[in-house]
């Protein structure tokens, strides 16, 4: 079926966006990387339009 494999995959896009977001916390300060930031958070942009992109009727 499309529309389970296409919800897989955005909540696992999803799921990773938010650890690598998150493992930004678990650094200390003097190694936070704004691109952890940036990074996590274009993944999840990424899972929300990858299920609305597959999802989406033709």
């Amino acid at each position: 079926m499309k529309t389970d494999r296409a919800t897989i995959v955005a909540a696992v896009q999803i799921i990773f966006g938010v650890i690598i977001f998150t493992s930004a916390w678990w650094l200390t300060s003097d190694q936070r990387v704004t691109a952890l930031y940036i990074f996590g958070f274009v993944t999840v942009l990424l899972g929300i339009a990858t299920f609305g992109l597959l999802t989406g009727k033709k």
